[in-house]
């Protein structure tokens, strides 16, 4: 996570993590601008990013487009 998203060169502020015995879990990383960054198990589109054809999870940040938390 760290390295990914230092190649954005802006600071994260705040991480949400989600785990579950049942399913693989999926982060979400915001940054000082508003900026939305999610990885993780996304099987079910909780992730807000495309994923790719017979994928279900993503292992570098990817940011989620049409979200402003500014």
């Amino acid at each position: 996570l760290v390295s990914s998203l230092r190649e954005t060169k802006e600071r994260v502020v705040h991480v949400s993590l989600t785990n579950s015995v049942k399913w693989r879990g999926h982060t979400f990383a915001m940054t000082e601008s508003g900026t939305l960054y999610a990885f993780g198990t996304g099987d079910r589109g909780q992730l807000g990013v495309e994923l790719g054809d017979n994928l279900t999870e993503r292992e570098e940040p990817a940011k989620v487009v049409g979200i402003d938390l500014s």
